[in-house]
Order: C-alpha cells, then sequence, then structure tokens
C-alpha cells in the first residue's frame, strides 16, 4: 500500500479583513462545514482570473444588465406616474365629460342608436 507524505502546514499569513467582510468569510465557511483556514485554503487554490472571452461575455452580461435596469427604472416611473394620477382620478367627472363629447357629435344619429340600442326614443328631460 502506497502511502503519501502530508505536508505538514505551518507557515502562517496574516489576512486584514473587515467585520463585515469577517462574518461573511466564517458564515460562508460555516455553511460549507469547513473550518475558516480551509475555506480561504479552498477558495485560493480554486481562484482564477477570468479568461479573455469569460471577460468579454461578463462585460456583454453587465451592459445588457445595465439596459434591464434602465429599462426596470423607466416602467417603475410610469407605474409611479399612473398611481398619482389614479389618487385624483374623478370617475364622475370623466363620465360626465364623455357623455358631453358623444352627445356633441354630430355623426352619430342618437334616435336611431337609442332604438337599436333598444332605449325609448323620447329624450329625457
Amino acid at each position: 500500500m502506497a502511502t503519501q507524505a502530508v505536508e505538514t502546514r505551518s507557515s502562517r499569513m496574516v489576512v486584514l479583513v473587515s467585520p463585515t467582510e469577517r462574518r461573511r468569510i466564517t458564515d460562508n465557511a460555516r455553511e460549507a462545514d469547513m473550518s475558516i483556514s480551509d475555506f480561504m485554503r479552498t477558495a485560493a487554490q480554486h481562484y482564477a482570473e477570468p479568461t479573455d472571452a469569460e471577460a468579454l461575455l461578463l462585460k456583454d452580461l453587465v451592459e445588457e444588465l445595465e439596459r434591464a435596469n434602465e429599462r426596470t427604472r423607466e416602467a417603475f416611473e410610469g407605474v409611479q406616474e399612473a398611481l398619482e394620477r389614479s389618487r385624483t382620478y374623478d370617475e364622475a367627472a370623466y363620465k360626465a365629460q364623455m357623455r358631453a363629447e358623444l352627445e356633441a357629435r354630430t355623426d352619430i344619429d342618437w334616435d336611431k342608436m337609442r332604438e337599436f340600442l333598444g332605449f325609448s326614443t323620447e329624450k329625457a328631460a
């Protein structure tokens, strides 16, 4: 049975982090069921700069996300404007305005319309 020599870990590295970074690293290590040392060692061993193709894809992704964010912001502003208009909406005034506009139209024969719809052809006083 072959045995492998295990290199003793005896070299220390000091890494300065902010309290927020320390909490995030500690939480991530705990979630991975690893010690902080093992977690940071594993992260460092697996780190690699993105390839040119990956960097280009990331750049394209960021640009697309920025465009989507702008469209979302514009849509949200439209919703906010509609909400403001809805707060001042007067349904009775709108109906009265539409009725006045329709009744003012000369291209509609209102007597024929009433007859067609089954209403009395006598105008209400």
